[in-house]
């Protein structure tokens, strides 16, 4: 089972949010408002596999702000309230950010680690 299916509204969402700037503006205000964890969210291009965890996470600590975000504009935020789709969210955000960990134990300081485990 693939995780388009999270990733996919991830990046709309995301890059709505981004993509215009008034709209980008509201949001920066809605979270200097709120206790925030992260205070903005990058525009989303096509990442690698191991780039999601760092990308995913923000959203993640977003979320409620987020879905706070979408409902003040009139916008359909019944996914990012979906018990189910939120769980993959977590599952996806948790397992990428392990991934991203072990590359760089892999690759280490100056990637002798890598060729220490490679050899």
């Amino acid at each position: 089972m693939g995780f388009e299916h999270v990733m996919t509204p991830v990046v709309k969402i995301r890059n709505s949010i981004r993509s215009r700037a008034k709209q980008l503006r509201t949001f920066k205000v809605l979270l200097e408002e709120l206790p925030a964890e992260y205070g903005d969210l990058l525009l989303h291009t096509e990442i690698r596999w191991l780039s999601r965890g760092r990308t995913l996470l923000p959203f993640l600590s977003l979320l409620s702000e987020i879905k706070e975000f979408m409902q003040s504009r009139g916008e359909d935020a019944a996914l990012l309230e979906d018990t189910g789709w939120t769980l993959d969210l977590a599952f996806l955000t948790d397992i990428t950010g392990k991934q991203n960990s072990l590359n760089w134990e892999l690759q280490g300081k100056d990637g002798a680690e890598r060729q220490r485990f490679c050899m």
